[in-house]
């Protein structure tokens, strides 16, 4: 009997996330098409993050945002409701910028484990 390749990997379990994320607290700038407008982080990847303080979004909608001391870079919405928006950046964070981020804004342990 032939053995085969690797199995295949799997989506991760419903209500798991792909990447620990990092407890946050930090207003950025948010632009959709022409309005922009100030936002909060509360978690955040290098590859995305979860703001609040918008209004209902489309998923895969491309909007721009700018974190603080940071250019704006492209996201794009993954998932919306009424209050808040996970997005996922067009290109990850370095990771140098990444932990200076949540070295300066982290809460709790999430901000002493991405160090």
């Amino acid at each position: 009997m032939a053995t085969q390749g690797p199995i295949p990997s799997h989506p991760a379990p419903v209500g798991t996330r792909r990447h620990q994320r990092a407890e946050v607290e930090m207003m950025a700038r948010f632009r959709r098409g022409v309005v922009s407008s100030t936002v909060m982080l509360k978690d955040l990847t290098r590859f995305g993050a979860r703001i609040e303080g918008v209004g209902q979004l489309e998923t895969d909608e491309a909007v721009s945002l700018a974190l603080p001391g940071c250019r704006p870079a492209l996201a794009f919405v993954a998932w919306a409701n009424d209050h808040c928006a996970g997005l996922e950046f067009a290109d990850p964070l370095e990771n140098t910028v990444f932990v200076n981020l949540v070295a300066c804004y982290g809460l709790g342990q999430s901000s002493a484990a991405a160090a």
